[in-house]
């Protein structure tokens, strides 16, 4: 199995969260905040750290760069992390997590050995402007590091309670690490489960059981409901780009892999093993969720122009020179600079 070679980061809460179910269940894991308020919902975790010198961070991304820049010794147990596989986990909508996973990632990716990816908690489309404007930035900007590895984008509106959607994620991340299973048939071995988590691009994963199905055995459009979905992700592009599919059958059942290259597309790679103890599927290499993440963002532009309009015409005192308002958006630099800045950051730290 994979897991011995997996470490968690989590930053921010919504990472941390998720960070400290991982590491329950004996997984490596760093948990980092800007907030000790927040730190306090996970006052029984290991390694929990706190960014010195701010308590929260208030919806401004800018500012997490400069949290990190003033506490090096945090940097340095990330570059010093042993495992090969890094699994970064922020909420898109926040401030240490979603101004922070970005430098954390481009500096661990700096060590080719690493296989870096991410999961970003998406925010619902009726949370606050600034949260979808600081989803619709982060994601962006994660997308364009070319040495990232999966990432995985998941859905906070898949369910009400934030909670079951963490635990989710986290049992079905967890099965596909501690697999084990055998055949005399195929195996799904640690080498390609690698392999599909150091492809760049958006990767889905659903678990299911013959026990808890309704005929007692897991059906293959079961699966591809899960897949595209039913499930905890952001919806998968219709465009069928794909690069690896990964099959784990519950021992006697089958799922028919050319059922789900037909609903997803066909990929380079695909990967079986059989006799598990559920049935796991997962597709990575796919093509990033532009259009969802581009509606979110729009729209929060959209509502955040309209209430500076209301503000505007809400006027009492005119005589002195009007100052426009704008609105608070992390201005997009160019990729090789914004690189730069991270490189600048990890150069500190010799």
């Amino acid at each position: 199995m994979i897991k011995n070679n997996v470490a968690v980061v989590g930053l921010g809460l919504g990472g941390e969260s998720c960070g400290y179910e991982f590491q329950q269940r004996n997984y490596y894991s760093m948990l980092i905040n800007g907030s000790v308020q927040d730190n306090k919902s996970v006052a029984g975790a290991k390694n929990l750290m706190v960014l010195e010198g701010y308590d929260g961070l208030a919806g401004d991304r800018s500012l997490a760069y400069e949290a990190l820049k003033n506490n090096k010794e945090i940097l340095r147990k990330i570059r010093a992390i042993e495992q090969k596989i890094i699994l970064n986990i922020a909420t898109g909508g926040g401030t240490t997590g979603s101004g922070s996973i970005v430098p954390v990632c481009e500096i661990e990716c700096t060590d080719p050995s690493k296989i870096v990816c991410a999961a970003l908690l998406m925010p619902r489309r009726d949370e606050p402007i600034q949260k979808r404007i600081n989803a619709y930035n982060v994601a962006k900007e994660l997308m364009s590091i070319p040495e990232m590895g999966a990432i995985i984008f998941v859905n906070n509106e898949s369910y009400t309670d934030l909670k079951k959607i963490n635990q989710t994620l986290v049992n079905m991340l967890d099965a596909f690490f501690s697999d084990d299973s055998t055949s005399s048939g195929s195996n799904f071995d640690d080498s390609e489960k690698m392999k599909m988590l150091s492809d760049h691009g958006a990767f889905v994963i659903s678990m299911l059981s013959d026990n808890k199905s309704e005929n007692n055995k897991v059906s293959t459009q079961d699966v591809i409901n899960a897949l595209t979905a039913k499930n905890i992700f952001l919806p998968i592009n219709n465009d069928g780009i794909v690069a690896n599919i990964g099959i784990i059958n519950q021992k006697d059942n089958r799922i028919n892999e050319h059922e789900i290259v037909k609903a997803i597309g066909n990929p380079e790679n695909i990967f079986i093993g059989n006799n598990g103890t559920v049935n796991i599927a997962c597709a990575s290499g796919l093509g990033f969720p532009v259009e969802y993440i581009s509606s979110l963002g729009k729209k929060a532009m959209e509502e955040q122009k309209e209430r500076i309009q209301k503000r505007k015409a809400f006027t009492i005192l005119d005589d002195l020179e009007e100052v426009d308002e704008e609105p608070v958006v992390v201005v997009q630099k160019e990729n090789s600079k914004r690189r730069q800045v991270s490189l600048d950051l990890l150069r500190e730290l010799d």
